[in-house]
């Protein structure tokens, strides 16, 4: 009978794979811990100073307080009903000026990129009105869109366009050369040299522009809400607190945190999605 060794080799990479596999659980682990355990401890804290007396309740109420005023808010159909409806105002501006924002930022960037008197006759504006405060347009944009949701989607898509627009160009500019040399070399048509070369190697640039949008626009549509609306969660918030109830304030943060989050969270889908050769 024959007696069958396993080479020393074989055993020391299962060993080592089996090493990696645990390395990689407890690195999951403290992933998670870290992410979910700071912002308990912060809460917590939060709580403690409150229930202490070392912050004024008044203006800083406690968590737990936070929570039963939105268990409340939630559990009474009229007051979710409208919670909804305020949330629903936000998300349809912050879409249409975003998409517009988007589209037209990646467009124009690209094309400055790539033709350069284009570049030369809007690289100045751009550049120059770039640090301009936004929502020191926003009257500007009254007069020429009214009090409606036209001047705020169009405050959001001006947000947007400029981080887009920048990012896109940057990123075709910065690009390796080589690749439109090879594509060059190889005499590809215009649409093969756009869509599998030119905007590929751009894309995590076009991609981080893509996502510093996503939160410039939501500052923007609840900056908007705050100073012109009678709904969206700007108002909201500022409503809360001119009535001093703050509960409902922090709620209304709280909502918008988490569409941040939730915003995040797409735009890095995204960036897995068009990307997938990059490292995450």
């Amino acid at each position: 009978m024959t007696a069958y060794v396993i080479p020393a080799s074989y055993e020391s990479s299962a060993s080592l794979k089996k090493e990696m596999e645990r390395a990689l659980r407890r690195h999951k682990l403290t992933r998670l811990i870290y992410s979910f355990g700071f912002p308990l401890l912060l809460l917590g804290i939060w709580q403690g100073a409150a229930m202490a007396g070392l912050i004024d309740m008044r203006f800083f109420p406690p968590p737990s307080r936070i929570a039963e005023a939105a268990i409340s808010t939630i559990g009474s159909v009229a007051d979710r009903t409208i919670i909804w409806q305020h949330i629903v105002a936000t998300l349809s501006r912050l879409a249409i000026g975003y998409v517009l924002g988007a589209t037209t930022g990646v467009v124009v960037g690209v094309l400055m990129a790539v033709y350069g008197p284009m570049r030369y006759a809007l690289s100045p504006i751009i550049y120059g009105t770039f640090p301009t405060p936004k929502l020191a347009i926003f009257p500007l944009l009254i007069i020429i869109f009214g009090l409606g949701d036209a001047s705020k989607a169009a405050l959001v898509t001006l947000g947007v366009f400029y981080m887009t627009c920048i990012n896109s160009l940057a990123g075709v500019q910065y690009a390796n050369p080589i690749y439109r040399d090879v594509a060059q070399a190889f005499r590809m048509p215009a649409t093969t040299r756009w869509f599998k070369v030119i905007i590929p190697s751009a894309l995590p640039s076009i991609v981080t522009g893509l996502k510093l949008g996503i939160g410039q626009a939501l500052i923007l549509v609840v900056s908007a809400e705050f100073v012109s609306s009678n709904n969206g969660l700007g108002y909201f918030i500022w409503n809360s607190w001119q009535v001093l109830d703050i509960s409902r304030m922090f709620m209304g943060l709280v909502i918008v945190s988490v569409i941040g989050g939730a915003a995040v969270l797409g735009g890095n889908a995204l960036e897995r999605y068009l990307i997938p050769w990059a490292k995450h």
